[in-house]
Order: structure tokens, then C-alpha cells, then sequence
């Protein structure tokens, strides 16, 4: 088992940028990292990792990993007395990916979930559908 620290992960900006995540909370089974350096907490990215107990089969575990990318409104314009109001949320993007895993699989099986999952998000056809909302014809 890895100690919790800080992770950088890069964007999908044209030119990818690593922006960096540091450990924000961990309780028993949930490890939440907030991305650092925004100008506010409410523009921050925030990821987790979660381990679940699946339901009526002990021999299951579900890891969860979850990212929130949020979107804030942009302030218009300034009251008389110059004031301009503080950001808000405007909505959040939200990805959630969930893992069942025997608890007898190998690591190689393990793995393997793992490539097709990172594969599959990064095939043209799924990139589509994220991107622009096309789907398959």
C-alpha cells in the first residue's frame, strides 16, 4: 500500500499542462486530492478514489474514481463603486469510473481492465461522443 501524497496529472489542452494535486482528505476507504495553485477553491479540480464492498458478495471489491472539473461564471462588469462580484458555480463536469474486481483476479487481470479502460476512453469513437456528443453510426 502507497502513502496518500500529491499527483500531477495533465489537462487536455492542446498542448497538455501537469497541474498538480494534493492530498485534501482520506477517511477508511476514500482518498480525495484537490488540484493546487487556482486562483480559487471553487475552480479546483478535485479527484478521489473510493473502495466500495459490493453488496452480497464479499469476494467483489468496487474501486471508484471519480473527477469534478468545475466551470464558474465569469463576472461581468462592476457596481458603481467598482466592486465586482466573487465567481460562482456555474455546473460541473463529472466523470466517474467504477472497477469490480474479483478479489481472486491476478494482477495481470487487473491490468489488463485497466489498459481496455485507458484504451477505450481514448478511442476516436468515444472521443467523439465526449467531445462533440456524435454517436456512432
Amino acid at each position: 500500500m502507497s502513502a496518500i501524497t500529491s499527483m500531477t496529472l495533465n489537462d487536455g489542452q492542446t498542448t497538455p499542462v501537469a497541474h498538480t494535486f494534493v492530498p485534501l482528505s482520506h477517511a477508511a476507504n476514500e482518498y480525495v486530492w484537490r488540484e493546487s495553485g487556482v486562483s480559487s477553491v471553487l475552480a479546483a479540480v478535485v479527484v478521489s478514489l473510493v473502495f466500495l464492498k459490493v453488496k452480497g458478495n464479499a469476494s467483489l471489491e468496487k474501486i471508484r474514481l471519480k473527477t469534478t472539473v468545475p466551470a464558474l461564471e465569469t463576472a461581468t462588469g462592476n457596481n458603481s463603486d467598482g466592486y465586482t462580484a466573487a465567481p460562482k458555480l456555474a455546473y460541473s463536469l463529472v466523470s466517474i469510473q467504477d472497477f469490480i474486481m474479483p478479489l481472486r483476479a491476478t494482477q495481470q487481470q487487473r491490468k489488463d481492465v485497466v489498459a481496455y479502460a485507458r484504451n477505450l476512453a481514448a478511442n476516436a469513437q468515444v472521443t467523439d461522443a465526449l467531445y462533440d456528443g456524435l454517436r456512432p453510426y
